[in-house]
C-alpha cells in the first residue's frame, strides 16, 4: 500500500530534500498535492517528474504563469 504524501513548500530545500528521498522509493510513495509560493518553473518539473494531479501557488502572478501553461505528465 502506497503512503499519499502532500508536500507544503516542495520548490524549498526541504521539499526538494524529501521529493528526492521519495524518488528512491517511488513504489511506496504516491504524491497527491505539492504548493509553492512564487517558483511555478521548479513546481511545473515536480509535477511531470512525479505526476502531480493536484498543486497549489499562493502567489497571484505566478499563478497566472502556471494557469497559462499546459502540464503535460508522463
Amino acid at each position: 500500500m502506497k503512503h499519499k504524501i502532500a508536500i507544503l513548500g516542495s520548490t524549498g530545500s526541504i521539499g526538494k530534500n524529501l521529493l528526492e528521498i521519495i524518488k528512491k522509493n517511488r513504489t511506496q510513495f504516491d504524491i497527491v498535492l505539492l504548493t509553492t509560493n512564487q517558483n511555478y518553473l521548479d513546481l511545473l518539473k515536480q509535477v511531470k517528474t512525479f505526476r502531480v494531479k493536484n498543486i497549489i501557488v499562493k502567489d497571484e502572478k505566478s499563478f497566472q504563469k502556471i494557469k497559462k501553461k499546459k502540464i503535460k505528465r508522463s
